[in-house]
């Protein structure tokens, strides 16, 4: 590589978009100043065409760890469940510790600022309609369309 390129600055660029669904429920922790912290993970995969059969499948899903933090991590702390499908807008992180074993070990964790739940409605247990939730904006949160058909098939 010669000496040009050394000094060559590239726009450094860390940002994903995500949609996918829930693996486990939420854990919502506090750090030991009090910030809301929530953690989980999303499943997401991809269609593809069988080239052999001609049939489309679902790829092998990929699994990706997921950080919110504050006034976001606490609402999806109490309306978050296990299957739930989200929009995840953040940064790529690793994470770095080492284990009771005394080996290091690390992983890619999505760092969220901004996420939107992409849930039903439910109403006096009966569902209303689809929403999506904006979690960085208090005033979208109880967006509620009446209107629409309860026998959407999802």
């Amino acid at each position: 590589m010669n000496q040009q390129n050394n000094n060559l600055r590239l726009p450094e660029q860390n940002s994903v978009i995500l949609v996918g669904r829930l693996t486990r429920d939420p854990d919502l922790r506090r750090t030991s100043t009090g910030k809301a912290v929530c953690s989980f993970d999303i499943a997401l995969s991809r269609r593809m065409k069988d080239a052999a059969t001609g049939q489309w499948k679902d790829a092998d899903p990929t699994f990706v760890p997921i950080i919110v933090w504050g006034d976001q991590a606490e609402r999806c702390g109490e309306r978050l469940k296990k299957g739930f499908p989200v929009h995840v807008e953040g940064r790529l992180q690793t994470n770095k510790w080492e284990g009771n074993d005394g080996v290091k070990k690390s992983r890619l964790e999505v760092i969220v600022s901004r996420i939107q739940f992409l849930t039903f409605v439910k109403q006096d247990s009966s569902a209303i309609g689809a929403k999506s939730v904006d979690a960085t904006n208090e005033s979208q949160e109880r967006y509620e369309d009446e209107d629409e058909d309860e026998d959407i098939p999802f």
